[in-house]
């Protein structure tokens, strides 16, 4: 899926809405000079210690349009380190594209939505929940809904297409914050934790580390980049450097 031009989904996405985009976003901070991959500032970059993971599973970044624009979104992470396994598209209630219909009716692939299905106030069809990937051979795809909560509870609910779809009941696992975005409830997760978890889920543990390393390094260089001070080298970067010279 990687683009010739070494550009992942999400990025190709964006540059698609961008062009497409008749109002300019303004997040806060949008006087600083970013990166254009990573869209951290340009003396908070990332792309250096960014390492390219392979993996038996797939991903579906589902956006919310305004996600697409937004520094602190975390799905690029998972295009970023998955860029051979992760697909994204903009959801439309009514009027999704037929390419994600495509791929979520391939006979090749069993999908799970990753979200909670037991939500207050679901109007929907009962849906199966899976604890455990079943084992067979199918593409194993995780259709994540990367937007706000409440966004998101409202693309899972009004999303006809998606009903015939089972969830997936992530599993317990020791994360790292999210010091970016905070939420009022405790077990809800950005979306590169919960993609985490679906490598977890599905016997790809060091997959689930690598993600959540990168994702603490996000944290961090967000937090630089709000603050306007150069991060600070340590550990952690080693790490991934170490990780992305041997692969």
């Amino acid at each position: 899926m990687q683009n010739p031009i070494g550009k992942n989904q999400f990025q190709l996405l964006r540059e698609r809405c961008l062009a497409d985009s008749t109002k300019e976003f303004l997040a806060r901070g949008k006087s600083v000079v970013r990166c254009e991959s990573c869209q951290l500032a340009a003396y908070a970059c990332i792309c250096n210690w960014q390492p390219h993971l392979k993996s038996n599973v797939e991903f579906v970044l589902l956006l919310h349009r305004i996600e697409v624009f937004k520094p602190t979104n975390t799905g690029r992470l998972i295009a970023d380190l998955l860029p051979a396994s992760t697909h994204a598209f903009c959801w439309s209630r009514t009027e999704p594209e037929q390419a994600l219909l495509d791929l979520l009716s391939d006979e090749k692939r069993q999908c799970f939505i990753v979200f909670p299905a037991d939500t207050p106030g679901a109007k929907t069809k009962p849906r199966a929940v899976f604890t455990e990937i079943p084992a067979n051979e199918k593409i194993k795809t995780f259709i994540l809904l990367d937007a706000t909560w409440k966004q998101s509870g409202r693309m899972f609910h009004l999303s006809r297409w998606l009903e015939h779809l089972p969830c997936v009941s992530l599993p317990e696992g020791a994360l790292r914050g999210y010091a970016v975005r905070k939420s009022h409830q405790d077990d809800y997760l950005s979306t590169a934790e919960a993609a985490a978890l679906c490598l977890q889920l599905a016997g790809e543990q060091a997959n689930s580390e690598i993600l959540l390393d990168y994702f603490q390094l996000f944290n961090e260089h967000y937090l630089a980049t709000r603050g306007s001070y150069p991060p600070v080298v340590n550990e952690l970067h080693e790490h991934l450097a170490a990780l992305k010279s041997t692969r």
